[in-house]
């Protein structure tokens, strides 16, 4: 480590290092502008403020009373999984459930992006499972939250390191907001085909009532000539996946899909051929319809692969649009549950093959778009990561670097060159 770094508690370093309150917020089952993040929302740097839980503006109120998160705040996970980070990237109303912790950096003293990026580092990683060593359950407490000793150079020189690793986040969030605006525009088109019933063609189309009347397009009830309504399970025969347990994985790099909301840990084979669609089995969030473009080890979740369908993307489409009627499948109040036969038993419309064959292929594209973005962002990732230690420590100088300019984006825009370099 350079002499020229200072060692210090983030208590002398940090404005503000705020708790939860620890009891749990009345949730309720509607979406509102209120949302609660838990620890399964942090996870490698960034917080999913999409997959929460909302409560209203009194709750909200009541458990932000000592300090509301703001944009750029550091979250930290003290238990179950301990030592995650996420730096909050949104200006929602968003406050923490049990078992986190924000920390807001003094800006005369150290950069808060240059915290953010310190806290990945193993120097504070390695005092973080330190202090949470020894109990049943990994557990930091409060007091140890504080103690966390950060390494830090100059203001100036934080700026850059900061500079540099900001680069590649920011290109991950364009791509990120990339594949965002490809799933909106996805799910649209199957609501507008499959909800609205306005699919190509529809205005030459015959509707019938459930009298068999013909009846107006927009008549509440009635369907196209040649659809039926039905279920899903009239369509796909919905496989439940095999469970396997982290002393018996084999230590790979494939996904095992459990009943979180990311994967369990990794495994050295498959069981699946992706692209696949899984829905959660059990647990807090049964019933979680995700995508995978990836192979995967499908282990507590039902899942759809392409060797099961050629209509993956209408399934998923079909799914994740009704993802709050997938949720109330939920079985079981000590252990939910949402089993293949709860899938399969939702009510559908659909029509015959040929538009669903059509929609398939107007699809795709956007999926394999968003496949290659994905990609992209996980190389983005992985130099980012790569760099990160080398930074923090100062075994990569950057006193001549100019960051003024777009050297730094342009440098990470060819990350793998970059890293060569």
């Amino acid at each position: 480590m350079s002499l020229n770094y200072k060692i210090s508690p983030l208590n002398e370093v940090c404005s503000e290092i705020i708790d939860c309150v620890n009891k749990t917020a009345p949730v309720v089952d509607y979406e509102t502008p209120y949302k609660m993040i838990r620890t399964t929302n942090v996870k490698k740097g960034y917080i999913d403020v999409d997959t929460v839980r909302y409560v209203t503006k009194k709750t909200f109120e009541k458990w932000t009373r000592r300090a509301k998160p703001k944009r750029n705040d550091i979250v930290l996970t003290r238990e179950a999984p301990l030592g995650e980070i996420g730096l909050l990237r949104s200006d929602d109303n968003i406050f923490l459930g049990q078992r986190l912790i924000q920390y807001r950096a003094n800006k005369k003293v150290i950069d808060q992006h240059y915290l953010y990026y310190a806290f990945q580092d193993s120097f504070m990683q390695g005092q973080i499972k330190s202090y949470g060593s020894g109990a049943t359950v990994e557990h930091l407490r409060i007091g140890d939250c504080e103690t966390i000793k950060v390494k830090y150079p100059s203001l100036p020189t934080q700026k850059k390191i900061a500079s540099i690793l900001s680069a590649y986040d920011d290109l991950i969030e364009n791509n990120n907001q990339r594949i965002q605006l490809l799933e909106e525009m996805a799910e649209e088109i199957y609501k507008e085909w499959f909800v609205r019933l306005r699919f190509p063609g529809y205005q030459d189309s015959k509707f019938f009532n459930k009298n068999g009347e013909e009846v107006p397009h927009g008549t509440v009830g009635a369907l196209p000539e040649g659809w039926k309504e039905g279920t899903v399970g009239d369509l796909i025969e919905i496989k439940k996946g095999k469970n396997i347990t982290k002393t018996t994985i084999k230590e790979g790099t494939v996904p095992v899909v459990a009943g979180g909301l990311q994967p369990a840990y990794y495994h050295n084979t498959s069981n699946t051929k992706s692209p696949t669609i899984t829905v959660s089995a059990s647990g807090a969030n049964a019933g979680f319809v995700n995508f995978y473009y990836e192979d995967i080890w499908a282990s507590d979740c039902s899942f759809i692969d392409t060797e099961m369908t050629d209509w993956l993307y209408f399934f998923y489409s079909t799914l994740k649009t009704r993802q709050k009627e997938v949720y109330h499948l939920q079985k079981g109040s000590a252990q939910p549950h949402v089993y293949p036969s709860d899938i399969m038993s939702l009510n559908l419309k659909y029509p015959k093959d040929n538009l669903i064959n059509k929609f398939e292929e107007m699809i795709k594209p956007f999926y394999e778009e968003i496949s290659v973005l994905k990609n992209k962002n996980q190389v983005l990732q992985e130099t980012r990561d790569l760099l990160l230690p080398r930074l923090i420590s100062g075994k990569l100088n950057v006193d001549d670097l100019d960051v003024e300019n777009n050297s730094i984006t342009a440098m990470a825009a060819e990350p793998e060159e970059a890293y060569k370099s």
